[in-house]
């Protein structure tokens, strides 16, 4: 039977980028304090965490200590920044000793993780290559209807029809035939909402505060069986 469950959504967080992305590290901060504010049960972060696999060990090091200040289960999807291929930060040796509540999407083929104690399923493809063969929203699989199903998928959504040839496309036609109760979307730095039909779908946006912003902002997604899926903006810390 379904509970209610709460979860922080966020995304393109970009660790490690100095220019760009410069209050990349406190945002994560801010993300991590959300959690624990909003007592939400999982936090999702859909791609691009860190901004390439270059970085240095001292940022996935602060990554990982961010991470170990909850005991709430933290759910990774890789993006085009930090791939998920043979030289990917996710597989140097230090992630040999990631916090026991860190969950990583590895397989590009998509795979699920799921929570049986909140009858939760979380599913995502693991991004190889940022091309336009990937589809991050296709082939979707959960093994039990039961529970709530998410999805997350890093890309670039499209509508039907323009045929851009960008890489990692997302169309309406994918949310709609998902199945899902939530699509957690990554990639895009500003807040979107893409849903289809009757499945809610977003992209939460960078954490980092935009120029338009007086304050960084986060997605909590209520889903609740009574209610459905409510959807709210949190503001953090600044």
């Amino acid at each position: 039977m379904k509970k209610p469950v709460n979860i922080v959504h966020t995304s393109d967080t970009h660790l490690g980028d100095p220019y760009g992305h410069s209050a990349s590290e406190e945002s994560l901060k801010n993300v991590l304090d959300a959690v624990d504010s909003t007592k939400s049960n999982f936090l999702i972060i859909v791609g691009d965490v860190f901004d390439n696999e270059r970085v240095s060990n001292d940022s996935v090091c602060f990554f990982l200590d961010q991470i170990s200040r909850t005991n709430v289960p933290v759910i990774i999807l890789p993006g085009n920044h930090d791939l998920m291929h043979s030289n990917s930060v996710y597989k140097r040796p230090i992630f040999k000793n990631s916090p026991q509540n860190l969950y990583i999407f590895q397989n590009p083929n998509g795979e699920e993780i799921q929570f049986k104690n909140f009858g939760i399923s979380f599913w995502g493809k693991a991004m190889e290559e940022h091309s336009p063969k990937f589809k991050p929203l296709t082939n979707i699989s959960f093994g039990n209807n039961e529970f709530w199903k998410i999805a997350l998928a890093h890309g670039q959504f499209e509508e039907e029809g323009v045929n851009s040839g960008r890489s990692s496309l997302i169309s309406p036609q994918n949310i709609k035939e998902s199945g899902c109760d939530y699509v957690a979307l990554g990639h895009w730095d500003s807040f979107t909402d893409v849903s289809q039909d009757n499945i809610p779908a977003y992209y939460s946006g960078c954490p980092t505060k935009l120029s338009k912003q007086k304050t960084g902002m986060v997605s909590l997604i209520n889903l609740d069986p009574s209610i459905g899926v409510p959807h709210t903006r949190y503001p953090l810390n600044s």
